[in-house]
């Protein structure tokens, strides 16, 4: 019997980047839950606490092939993610559906806000900055 042929996974990788005061001052010492992104792959795959410049260490995440990308109806070419961010004293932000593709690095910045009550914020996914890696 001929088993089916197993491409090999592809990777993505992303770095939070958080900070405050508008994006002006990186917060050290956030912590950043990276999920999956559906609800049954909603399970943490990744716990990081930012650095002193406010950036996680730079993650590696499951993506389809890159070659879905290069022909129609081949489904999306990228890979989808939740990335949550708290940090005592702070308001919490939420980014659904933050997109990840094969063989590129992602950057998701996320601003804070410092605590005046209680709540959260929930953003759509938004990368801002990224680029090719040679593989």
């Amino acid at each position: 019997m001929n088993q089916p042929t197993q491409q090999p996974q592809s990777y993505g990788y992303l770095i939070v980047r958080v900070s405050t005061a508008r994006g002006a001052i990186p917060l050290s010492g956030a912590a950043v839950n990276i999920r999956g992104g559906s609800d049954t792959e909603g399970g943490i795959l990744h716990s990081l606490v930012t650095d002193a410049d406010g950036r996680t260490n730079r993650v590696a995440l499951p993506t389809p092939q890159k070659s879905a990308s290069q022909t129609p109806d081949n489904g999306i070419p990228y890979a989808m993610y939740r990335v949550d961010v708290f940090r005592d004293g702070y308001i919490p932000i939420s980014f659904e559906n933050v997109p990840v593709f094969p063989s590129v690095l992602s950057v998701q910045p996320a601003v804070l806000v410092p605590e005046n009550g209680s709540g959260s914020i929930h953003s759509p996914g938004t990368v801002v900055e990224s680029e090719t890696l040679s593989e």
